[in-house]
């Protein structure tokens, strides 16, 4: 049959009723969903679990071949021009992206497919279900992206999708996102701030617009380029729609993890009063229980978004009225279960096994660390350029706001003037906060100590270095002086800067970071007694190799397993900008050695609040909100 026959037939067929909306959509979703949720909730399982045994590895063992080839510990911010120069490296990362691009992708198509199959034929779950059938269309689905076309889905499946966080998401890309330090900054400016807005809205819309892409290219013979253009034909005016879907199943999900969490809780507040030495195994195996449940129902939550998005998409393809354009052939899923009944039984009974495996190693896990929580009084709270609630960041009120508050220390920051000098101010532009298009290093100290600078409604003028040390011994509160660099530096920065602290007497006292390795290396070649640590905004994989005492970690490039390794190669680990409560209570509880932060009075409020409380119930409420986010 030619394009033109298949548009003719179309038309003659096209439905006469109401297009598919939000919740009939969700109506067929639950439907099909509940007929056998516990065969979804084993199939997602089993595919996170492939990509954990399998994707991952392969993925470490390509990343590990990257840091021989470049003679790298980690890929950190400063060294990625460097890993960009080697030819074999920039080969073994392409290589990276493609495994990664195929795991997602088979993921996700397999969802898709098995979603089609099983609403096509009205019988969901494993008796249902044709394996043969399924893995066949998922490998064609896959040869698909061995055209010039398939690069679109490096960009689309690991950066725009995770980024839109639509629910599509794999484990692969949990954490792609907008870095914390770089969105906080933005919003510090408002024509940044709105700019980042319209940017954040762009990415939405366009994931709203291309959503369907993954289930056309599964359930029909579009190609990749079609698949993304039929989306985007089939999305129009419908956007919201496809928005709305997505806000109604996530808010039902999140009700039903609220009453599991509060249900998991509820014991342990009681055994935290009436029998205490009770409460470390009773809060290990009720949070095992609220992960297996929280698995459960972001695993059904995935799979009705799936189904639901299948099922607009089949009924809107059928609408699709006929352009001059080619429409994709919906395929046909007519083929008969190949499972026996005898090997169903088994794949079930290995799932129960899987299970029970999984809830006794997680339960002895959580019992060790309920039973080993450290205390955490020992996380070191750090002022983020002062406490700018009580001042403009990196001026002298907001370092006497920073010492009201009860700071443990404060981080500033420092910068070469013309004249050789030094200023306390982070930006080398002082267009955000004095509203004047001037550059620090082309300005004399005395010019900028006459500068005001303006934020949430305070005003004050930059200080010297040499003020900023005096207040600081005044308030007898201990620093954390990072060396910012603007490019117009003399050679000779670290010894000037040493000078002016050692005329105070604080060199000592102070500790000091930066973002820059050669001036980390310098400060621990001149005064090898200096604590120093290495700013680390951006990092991929192990623990960077330099000469600190310690890593300051940007959020988004934290991990337990980065910690374990710091604290394995002698680095002390400070994670920054730390302003979320419940965030500040998380890296407490891991016992990270400090958090640097803009609310310092929360962080103070935060730690002495679980050093109050002697049961586990604060604990375990902490790790339930922790295991919650979806």
């Amino acid at each position: 049959m030619s394009a033109s026959d298949l548009g003719e037939d179309r038309l003659a067929r096209q439905p006469t009723d109401e297009p598919v909306g939000i919740f009939r959509a969700i109506g067929i979703a639950r439907r099909t969903t509940l007929r056998s949720p516990l065969f979804y909730v084993l199939v997602v399982g089993a595919m996170q679990l492939a990509l954990i045994l399998v994707a991952i590895p392969v993925i470490r063992l390509l990343y590990g071949l990257v840091l021989v080839e470049t003679g790298l510990g980690s890929i950190a911010y400063d060294r990625i021009s460097h890993v960009l120069r080697n030819p074999l490296a920039d080969v073994t990362l392409l290589a990276i992206a493609i495994v990664a691009v195929i795991a997602i992708f088979g993921e996700l198509v397999t969802l898709f497919v098995l979603a089609a199959h099983h609403q096509e034929t009205g019988v969901p779950g494993a008796e249902a279900t044709s394996l043969r059938l399924v893995l066949r269309q998922v490998w064609r689905t896959i040869k698909k992206l061995a055209h010039p076309q398939g690069l679109l889905m490096i960009v689309y499946l690991i950066l725009l999708l995770p980024l839109g966080q639509l629910g599509l998401t794999s484990v692969l890309t949990k954490k792609v996102a907008v870095p914390p330090f770089i969105s906080e900054e933005l919003s510090k400016n408002p024509s940044q701030s709105l700019l980042y807005s319209g940017v954040l809205l762009v990415i939405t819309y366009l994931n709203l617009r291309l959503i369907l892409t993954l289930p056309l290219l599964g359930t029909t013979s579009a190609g990749v380029w079609e698949a993304f253009v039929t989306s985007w034909r089939l999305t129009r005016w419908r956007s919201l729609r496809i928005l709305g879907l997505f806000v109604v199943v996530t808010l039902a999900a999140g009700l039903a993890i609220f009453v599991l969490g509060a249900a998991t809780l509820a014991p342990t507040i009681a055994t935290d009063i009436l029998a205490p030495a009770s409460s470390p195994w009773l809060a290990a195996v009720g949070l095992s229980l609220f992960q297996i449940g929280v698995f459960v129902i972001t695993a059904l939550l995935t799979i009705m978004i799936v189904q639901s998005l299948t099922a607009m998409m089949r009924d809107w393809l059928g609408r699709l009225r006929v352009d001059h354009r080619q429409i994709p052939t919906v395929i046909s899923y007519s083929e008969p279960s190949q499972v026996s009944p005898r090997r169903q039984k088994v794949l079930w009974g290995l799932a129960m096994s899987v299970i029970v495996v999984a809830f006794s190693v997680t339960a002895v896990l959580n019992h060790r660390t309920m039973v080993n929580l450290i205390d955490s009084e020992q996380t070191e709270v750090l002022a983020h350029r002062g406490f700018i609630q009580g001042g403009v960041e990196n001026t002298l009120p907001a370092l006497q706001a920073a010492a009201k508050a009860g700071a443990d220390r404060v981080e500033f920051d420092v910068m070469e003037t013309k004249d050789g000098k030094f200023v306390v101010m982070h930006d080398a532009n002082l267009q955000r906060l004095a509203g004047k298009n001037l550059n620090v290093k082309d300005l004399t100290q005395d010019e900028l100590t006459k500068i005001t600078v303006r934020a949430g409604g305070m005003e004050a003028n930059i200080p010297t270095l040499e003020e900023w040390i005096r207040l600081s011994i005044q308030l007898n509160l201990p620093q954390l002086l990072e060396i910012k660099l603007h490019g117009g530096e003399t050679p000779d920065l670290v010894p000037r800067v040493l000078a002016v602290l050692d005329a105070a007497g604080v060199t000592e006292h102070y500790t000091y970071d930066t973002l820059s390795r050669e001036v980390v290396e310098e400060l621990k070649r001149l005064r090898p007694q200096l604590v120093v640590g290495f700013i680390v905004p951006i990092n991929f994989g192990g623990v960077p190799n330099v000469n600190a005492d310690f890593i300051v970690i940007e959020q988004q490039s934290y991990s337990s397993r980065f910690v374990r390794q710091a604290w394995a190669a002698g680095y002390n680990v400070i994670v920054w900008t730390v302003d979320d409560e419940q965030q500040m209570r998380d890296y407490m509880n891991a016992a990270v050695d400090g958090i640097i932060t803009d609310r310092p009075d929360l962080g103070i409020a935060a730690r002495t609040d679980i050093a109050a409380d002697k049961g586990l119930s604060g604990r375990l409420s902490d790790a339930i909100t922790r295991s919650a986010s979806f």
